[in-house]
């Protein structure tokens, strides 16, 4: 590679670091922030039928991932596990996902209180959270 390619290819890998992280996608050491915050979710949800295996916490987009909903620009904009027969409890890390809109958890068996974390979303427009096992108290931006 001659100097002036060199100097190019540096030139769109620095360029491509701070389009990346300006997006907040990823952290310096490369971890997508929304891959591991449903690793979180995942983590704290007991999934009897394997509706969750192919969450991959190696993966850098979990665009491709069953039960997540992603923006064109690759966002994860909603989650929706219904049916499932999921337990558990619902991680704070959802809180982490900043562009969601819907969150569709009705009829699992998840328990304990909704995250505080939720408040944060002010993009959520869908939390589905009926015939669920008892969640506790809504956070008090949700109650209103």
């Amino acid at each position: 590679m001659t100097m002036r390619g060199a100097k190019a290819a540096l030139c769109f890998m620095a360029f491509l670091c701070s389009w990346t992280y300006g997006n907040g996608l990823l952290s310096p050491k490369g971890v997508n922030f929304e891959v591991q915050a449903l690793m979180d979710i995942k983590e704290s949800l007991v999934d009897p039928h394997g509706v969750l295996d192919n969450w991959d916490d190696d993966s850098v987009d979990p665009c491709s991932w069953t039960m997540v909903t992603c923006s064109p620009e690759s966002l994860v904009i909603g989650l929706g596990t219904p049916s499932q027969s999921l337990s558990g409890t619902l991680s704070p890390s959802i809180g982490n996902l900043t562009n969601l809109q819907i969150v569709l958890l009705q009829n699992n068996n998840i328990t304990g209180a909704i995250p505080r974390d939720i408040d944060s979303l002010s993009k959520l427009h869908t939390l589905d959270i009926s015939t669920t096992s008892s969640l506790g108290e809504f956070p008090p931006l949700l109650a209103t």
